[in-house]
This record gives C-alpha cells, sequence and structure tokens, in this order.
C-alpha cells in the first residue's frame, strides 16, 4: 500500500512513522511535512501545500488511502474534495469539522444532546462581550470561536482580564477571523483527559484516554501552547470516572452525531476537565467510595491531538493500517486494537519564547546512544545540518512499565539533545 499523511508537525511524524512499520506499506509520502519526517525510512515528504496539489498527487501516483493529522485542512474541506473525486480518506467532511473550527457550533451541538459541558454565551459584538464582562463571576474562560492552535483561551480572573483578552480577539484580531465571535464559559477547576473514539461513519469504538500538558510552565501555569506534553494511558482516569465519561459524554455525543448526520469517518478527540469533588495529588487506581468526580467537554478535535498522538502511537501494538482499513471499510466496532502494558510519555522541547516570539535556526545535535524516539515538528536542514524552524521543535517519546521509569529514561535522554534556546517542562 502507499500512503499520504497530511499535515506538517510530530503529530504527522508519528502518523507516518507507526504506518512505516507495516508489512503492508510500501511508501509513506507526508504532504508538506518537514525535513525530520523525511529521514524517516519509507517515508518522503512533498513540497505541496494546497488542496488541489495534493488531490492530483494522489491520483496520478495511486495513493491508496490519505490520512489527515492537520485540522486546517479539514475546516477547508479536503475531505469533500477527496469524497468528489471518488479518493479514500480518513477525516471529517467540513459540516461535522465545525465541531473543532467552531467553538460556537460545538458548545451548540452539547447543549443540544445534553453533553455535559460547562454553562457559557456567545459573543460577535465586542461591546457586547465587555458589557457582559463587567457584571459577570469570576473566574471565566474566554475562547476564540475558530482554530488558533490551541492558543486562543483565555483564563480571566478579573474584568482587567477579561477587557485585555477580548480586545486582543475581537479589536486587535490577533488570531484574525478565529476571534471575531468568542465563548465565554463559566471556569471549571480540575485535571484534563483527552479522550480518543476512532468512528467508521456508522460505528464507533474507545481508542484510549490521555494526559495533555497544555500549559507552558510547571504545575500547569502560563499561557496555553499546543501541548508541552503527553502520558498515555491517563494516570489519574479509573473505572467509575471512566463510566460517567461515556454516560454523560461519549453516548450523548455518538448519539447527536448520528442524529445530526454527522458520524465521519477518522478519529473524534474529546477534550475534558474532570472536576474533583476533592482535588488529589498524584495518580490513583480508583475513586475513593462516595466521591464524585464529574466530566465536562471543554473541545471537540476532529483528528489525532498533538502532542497525545506521538505518545499514543508509541504504546500502540496493533499495525495502524489495519486499524485505519477498519475504519475506512466500517468495521472498527470488531477490529481487537492492543497497546503495549505500561505507560509512554512524550517530552515537547520548544523554542525559548514560544507560544510567542522565539528564534528560528539553531542547530540541534543529538548525542549518540539515545534510546527514545524523536518526532520532529518544527525542523528543516541545511546541508547536513538540522535546524529549528519553529515553536515546537521534536518530541522525545518513550515508555517503560511504569509512569516513574518512562519520566526517569525520558528526563536523561533529554540531556542528549541539544539547541541553543531549548525549553520543556521539568514537571511532567
Amino acid at each position: 500500500m502507499k500512503v499520504l499523511v497530511v499535515g506538517k508537525g510530530g503529530r504527522e511524524h508519528a502518523i507516518a512513522w507507526k504506518l512505516s512499520q507495516s508489512e503492508d506499506i510500501e511508501k509513506v509520502f507526508v504532504a508538506p511535512g518537514n525535513d525530520g519526517i523525511s529521514m524517516e525510512n519509507k517515508c518522503e515528504c512533498l513540497k505541496i501545500e494546497s488542496i488541489e496539489e495534493i488531490i492530483n498527487f494522489v491520483k496520478n501516483n495511486n495513493i491508496d488511502i490519505t490520512i489527515v493529522g492537520s485540522e486546517e485542512y479539514l475546516a477547508r474541506g479536503i475531505v469533500d474534495k477527496f469524497e468528489e473525486s471518488n479518493l479514500k480518506i480518513i477525516g471529517p467532511n467540513q459540516k461535522a469539522a465545525l465541531l473543532e473550527s467552531s467553538k460556537i457550533f460545538a458548545k451548540s451541538f452539547m447543549k443540544r444532546h445534553n453533553v455535559q459541558t460547562a454553562s457559557f454565551n456567545t459573543f460577535v459584538e465586542l461591546k457586547d462581550a465587555l458589557e457582559y464582562s463587567k457584571k459577570a463571576s469570576y473566574p471565566f474562560v474566554i475562547k476564540a470561536d475558530g482554530l488558533a492552535s490551541g492558543k486562543g483561551v483565555f483564563i480571566c480572573n478579573s474584568y482587567e482580564d477579561s477587557f485585555l483578552a477580548i480586545n486582543e480577539l475581537m479589536k486587535e484580531e490577533k488570531f484574525g477571523e478565529s476571534g471575531k465571535k468568542i465563548v465565554i464559559e463559566k471556569f471549571l477547576k480540575g485535571f484534563e483527559a483527552s479522550v480518543f473514539l476512532l468512528m467508521d461513519g456508522e460505528n464507533y469504538t474507545f481508542f484510549i484516554v490521555s494526559k495533555d500538558h497544555k500549559k507552558l510552565l510547571e504545575n500547569d501555569q502560563g499561557p496555553n501552547t499546543g501541548g508541552m506534553g503527553a502520558i498515555t494511558p491517563h494516570p489519574d482516569i479509573d473505572e467509575k470516572v471512566m463510566e460517567l465519561i461515556f454516560q454523560k459524554i461519549v453516548n450523548p455525543t455518538v448519539k447527536g452525531l448520528k442524529e445530526e448526520r454527522l458520524l465521519y469517518k477518522g478519529f473524534l478527540y474529546i477534550g475534558l476537565i474532570i472536576e474533583e469533588e476533592t482535588p488529589r495529588t498524584g495518580s490513583r487506581k480508583n475513586t475513593p467510595n462516595g466521591v464524585k468526580d464529574e466530566p465536562y467537554v471543554l473541545e471537540y478535535n476532529v483528528r489525532l491531538g498533538d502532542p497525545e498522538a506521538q505518545s499514543i502511537l508509541y504504546l500502540l501494538k496493533s499495525d495502524f493500517i489495519d486499524i485505519i482499513n477498519a475504519i475506512e471499510k466500517e468495521r472498527v466496532n470488531t477490529t481487537k486494537i492492543e497497546f503495549y502494558d505500561g505507560f509512554s510519555l512524550c517530552l515537547v522541547l520548544s523554542s525559548f519564547g514560544y507560544p510567542f516570539s522565539y528564534s528560528k535556526g539553531e542547530r540541534i545535535t543529538i548525542k549518540p546512544g539515545i534510546t527514545s524516539k524523536i518526532f520532529y515538528s518544527g525542523v528543516k536542514k541545511d546541508g547536513e545540518n538540522l535546524l529549528t524552524d519553529g515553536g515546537r521543535v521534536l518530541s522525545i517519546v518513550n515508555k517503560a512499565d511504569t509512569l516513574e521509569e518512562v519520566r526517569k529514561i525520558v528526563y536523561d535522554e533529554v540531556e542528549k539533545v541539544h539547541f541553543k534556546s531549548k525549553y520543556y517542562r521539568k514537571d511532567l
């Protein structure tokens, strides 16, 4: 088989790498990819970016199936255009992609189908949002309606905070069209979880639950980023919480997707916050009797997460192309999915200054003997040198029987990777 992956970051590197391990895969193309991915066995990056160029490549090179990693292409309707040409592709059509590309659409969907989420209000006028923020109780959360690479979320503790955030989004248009409409929702305190489902257009199955680290700084402080690391499986999700997640989140979500004909072939990532009745620290196997944690949806994503994909796919034991074929052939609910025992940890190395301003063009060096897998996100080659070329530069991923073991491995090996402005969280 020949497969095409659409996107250019660490998620797409992980998808391409996992596919390349299959004996059934002859070649993996990545469009546009990055120069780090091109060093992978069986992988070739294509310097094409438009949907029209991608479709022409698929037709001219007999690509068997395309997997979309990037939400931007999904929002632009790449699946619709592939289907018009009778080409096989994994991902939602443009209408279903609104679950991610419009927070207002997603929150309204949740409300219609009784999916548990924080109470919210939507605004399209600057003056209305500012007026509301004068009277509302704090803290609350302001979110850009459209895509913002995980950065269009602001936790506001005062009117001053909300004034700055609203003006940044709606007046200064920091995120362009994405911030012209906003959602203001109740702030919920707890821990986050990323639940992944596989969907084939008719059926669905649970994939796995992972723990993302969206904040830039230790102890979940600082601005939101695209993600600074991930742990799989989530160390704080037990059977009781999973039962609640299915009852209050997964089941009504899938029912709503079927009713509105939005059930698609691909991945559904449900970003949750688990509001704790009694806050805890550290991992736990079971919620104490009588204590009830409540799951609420923060957001839907209609593709694999980044950096969760790196952690998930490194832990996946099953042949990934078998899963992709099951999705395409509408038999995902009967497909056996196996993961290795233990935990995987993905640590993101970024350029200092991310997610704001940062330098590029720094030489990346890796000492011999590193046992962890490196997935590249923002890099480019200059002759024989690999240089930084983005905010999130690369991910270091490994697995072990226990979380403590894999933490030690990854944090020991991070010292073997160097570039001048290297930054990473030390508390995953």
